[in-house]
C-alpha cells in the first residue's frame, strides 16, 4: 500500500511566463515540465514512477494555478488500476484551483480499470469566472478482452464558490454495466468546460457511441461520452 502526494504551485515571474513555483512529488506521481520554457503555455506531464494504483493505495494530486497563468497537463501513459492484495479500494484525490485570468488544459490519459481492481477518482475544480478550464478525465473499461473492476468518479466543480457540478459514476462488472444502466460501452470521457466558448448543448446516440453536452452555467458545460 502507498500513501503519497504530490503539490504543484504555478504561477507568473516578472516577463510574464509561466513558470513552476513549487513541485513536492511522490512516486508514483512523478512530474515533468516540457517543452520551453519560455512558451506562452507551460505543460506538465505526469510518469508513473511505480505500478498502480494498486489496491489499496492512497494518493493525493494538488495543483494550484496563480492569476494570469497558463498551464497543460498531460500524461505519458494511462494509469492501470490494479486490484491489491487484500481486495481493499485504492483511492486518488485530485484538488485543482485555478486564479483569476488563468487557462488549465487538464488532459490526462484514460485510466484502465484492470480486472479484480476497486478504483475510486475524487476530483476537486475551484475556479473563477474569468478562468478558462477544459478538464478532461476519461476511463477504459478492462483490458482487451477481460471484464472491468469496479471504477467510480466523483466529479465537483465551483465557480467563485458556487457549486455548479456535484456528479458521480458508478461502473462495476453487473447489473451498472448492463442495459439498463451504462450499456455496453467500453470506454468513457467526462469532459468540463469552464469560459465563454461553451459547446453546443445536445445529445447524441448511435449504436456505438453516446455523447451529451449539458449547459451547467452561463460559463460552464459538462460534455460525456461513452463509446
Amino acid at each position: 500500500m502507498i500513501c503519497a502526494t504530490t503539490e504543484i504551485e504555478v504561477g507568473l515571474d516578472g516577463r510574464g511566463h509561466t513558470i513552476v513555483r513549487r513541485m513536492y512529488c511522490e512516486a508514483p506521481m512523478l512530474a515533468r515540465v516540457v517543452g520551453h520554457p519560455s512558451a506562452s503555455m507551460l505543460t506538465l506531464a505526469m510518469v508513473n514512477g511505480a505500478a498502480g494504483p494498486l489496491g489499496g493505495d492512497r494518493l493525493k494530486f494538488r495543483l494550484h494555478v496563480g492569476p494570469g497563468a497558463h498551464v497543460t497537463v498531460c500524461s505519458v501513459a494511462a494509469a492501470m488500476a490494479q486490484p491489491g492484495s487484500r481486495g481493499e479500494q485504492s483511492e486518488l484525490s485530485i484538488e485543482i484551483a485555478v486564479g483569476e485570468d488563468a487557462t488549465l488544459d487538464w488532459r490526462p490519459e484514460p485510466t484502465v480499470s484492470v480486472m479484480g481492481s476497486d478504483h475510486r477518482v475524487d476530483v476537486r475544480l475551484s475556479t473563477t469566472g474569468t478562468s478558462m478550464v477544459s478538464m478532461r478525465e476519461g476511463v477504459s473499461l478492462g483490458r482487451s478482452g477481460e471484464p472491468p473492476g469496479r471504477f467510480a468518479l466523483h466529479e465537483r466543480v465551483t465557480i467563485d464558490g458556487l457549486a455548479v457540478l456535484d456528479h458521480e459514476t458508478v461502473f462495476a462488472p453487473g447489473a451498472l454495466l448492463g442495459p439498463g444502466a451504462n450499456g455496453g460501452g467500453r470506454s468513457m470521457t467526462s469532459l468540463v468546460v469552464v469560459g465563454s466558448d461553451l459547446p453546443t448543448p445536445c445529445v447524441d446516440v448511435s449504436e456505438h457511441c453516446m455523447r451529451s453536452s449539458v449547459e451547467l452555467s452561463h460559463n460552464c458545460a459538462l460534455v460525456t461520452t461513452r463509446i
